[in-house]
């Protein structure tokens, strides 16, 4: 029996995992978490009328979810992937939808804290094979939060895949990370708090981040997200008004010369 050689591609990748799974899982039966991540990658991966169909695949690791158009899907024990080609027309949309998978995780009471990357590697549902730098720049990035939240890596701080994205989806801010992760954090994250205030009326999630803080052990985590979320409200319009703004970084970057898609 032959294996398909899978194909190196480029593309834009998203690694989450969820913050204190060992105790939802000891807490809550499988069923509960598997009809969970079901309802996650509905409403805010495949949303409904969109491109997209779902079919499943059998790996050592467990079965992949896939879906038929960008972006692309799976996930196992406390880890979730998203992917997409890295062309211009794919990659605001993905973008958007990683921070609706925030959004969306928040309001299941499911915190997940995730980095984005770009770079060649082998995405491959037929063979199982998941391979390349992208994986274990995001691995790094997403392991190393101290909140929850959704980073952008050194790779993802490329100006032609920044311009493709509108000025709300990013932010320039500091990520909170351990100590021996910070190499690989860049100044950029996605600003998913102004996402769920569009998505709830214009409410800060101040007060659902403040209900979910109930365990010690992730105290910090949680307070370091609130203030995120309360810089974000504070600099809601930042975009309309880059001569007023600290954020010079981000403004540098988007206007750098780099090489295009």
């Amino acid at each position: 029996m032959t294996i398909n050689k899978p194909a190196i591609s480029r593309y834009a990748f998203a690694m989450f995992d969820v913050l204190g799974f060992s105790a939802w899982v000891e807490s809550t039966d499988l069923q509960t978490i598997l009809d969970a991540y079901h309802t996650l990658i509905e409403r805010a991966v495949l949303k409904p009328n969109e491109k997209g169909g779902l079919s499943t695949v059998q790996t050592p690791e467990g079965v992949l979810f896939a879906v038929g158009g960008p972006p692309h899907y799976a996930y196992f024990s406390d880890t979730i992937l998203l992917w997409c080609p890295l062309v211009p027309p794919a990659v605001a949309d993905f973008v958007e939808r990683c921070s609706d998978l925030v959004c969306e995780a928040l309001a299941m009471n499911i915190p997940l804290r995730g980095a984005i990357t770009l770079g060649d590697a082998v995405l491959d549902n037929e063979t199982g094979f998941f391979i390349g730098k992208p994986i274990v720049e995001a691995h790094h990035l997403e392991s190393g939060q101290e909140w929850v939240g959704l980073t952008f890596g050194k790779s993802a701080v490329w100006s032609p895949f920044l311009v493709q994205l509108h000025g709300t989806a990013i932010i320039e801010y500091a990520p909170p990370m351990k100590e021996k992760e910070k190499e690989y954090s860049s100044p950029i994250v996605v600003d998913w708090p102004r996402r769920w205030r569009d998505r709830n009326g214009g409410e800060c999630p101040s007060d659902k981040l403040r209900e979910l803080n109930t365990k010690p052990k992730y105290a910090q985590k949680w307070i370091n997200t609130i203030a995120f979320a309360e810089y974000s409200l504070k600099k809601h319009d930042w975009h309309l008004r880059p001569h007023e703004i600290p954020e010079k970084a981000l403004l540098r970057l988007v206007s750098r010369k780099d090489a295009a898609f």
